[in-house]
């Protein structure tokens, strides 16, 4: 459990997007990609960051969470960067899940004057290490994914869900868009709804996509693949449990 407070507060970011400042020399490679990334801010990430983490520390909420996309492109530096810009936080948890641009994104690059140099990826492996203090407050890990709970406090209980699809080694193919939970993430998911509802927990539920279509005209790979099955089970389960679900 994080925090015995029943007044607890935590905030919640996701799509970061960081890439080290190490990966580039500002050259013009790396303004080409400033240029084409979706009115992302590449410049000023790691000053930007260690200003929030320097507020988190003044305002102490019992947690971070990262709901995925932390890197740019999935680079490892990127990764490491990040968890050793939230190291200074004292009183606050930092709780992350991978977003479809973190593990084995084929993107991942650094940036050397004119060109672009492949960067090394992220596996799973690599980021439970990277994040491993995110996950020594899990109170269940899921065997099968990169998905965790964790106790917030006596009234509520935290699933950190891995929606993300991606192999079991480094890949050469753009990144998948959409995910989905699997049929042995849910099995887990379903029992956390269950130690909710034994424990009198109300759930807060996290992923990278969304379980809903927020948007009836930009939706297609942003909800889930198997969301009928998540919902039904959320019936099934989550009523018991008396669940805030919390799409990101």
């Amino acid at each position: 459990m994080l925090t015995q407070d029943k007044k607890t507060s935590f905030w919640v970011i996701s799509d970061t997007h960081l890439i080290a400042d190490s990966l580039h020399d500002h050259g013009q490679a790396f303004s080409q990609m400033q240029k084409t990334s979706q009115g992302k801010d590449l410049y000023y990430q790691e000053i930007a960051l260690s200003a929030f983490a320097r507020m988190a520390e003044e305002k102490k909420p019992a947690a971070i969470i990262v709901t995925g996309d932390v890197t740019f492109n999935g680079e490892r530096v990127s990764a490491e960067k990040f968890a050793e810009l939230f190291k200074p936080l004292t009183k606050t948890k930092l709780l992350v899940v991978p977003g479809n641009h973190d593990i084995y994104d084929s993107w991942a690059r650094e940036f050397r004057g004119k060109k672009q140099y492949y960067a090394g990826q992220i596996s799973p492996r690599m980021w439970r290490n990277i994040f491993k203090k995110s996950y020594e407050n899990a109170l269940s890990i899921d065997r099968n994914s990169l998905a965790y709970s964790v106790q917030l406090n006596p009234d509520y209980l935290l699933i950190l869900a891995d929606s993300n699809d991606y192999g079991k080694e480094e890949s050469s193919t753009a990144p998948a868009t959409a995910g989905f939970l699997g049929k042995e993430q849910r099995k887990w998911i379903k029992e956390q709804l269950q130690y909710a509802s034994q424990n009198n927990l109300r759930v807060i539920f996290c992923m990278h996509h969304n379980l809903y279509a927020h948007n009836p005209a930009v939706n297609k790979g942003y909800v889930v693949d198997d969301y009928r099955e998540l919902k039904e089970q959320k019936q099934k389960e989550g009523d018991m449990a008396g669940e805030l679900m919390v799409d990101l």
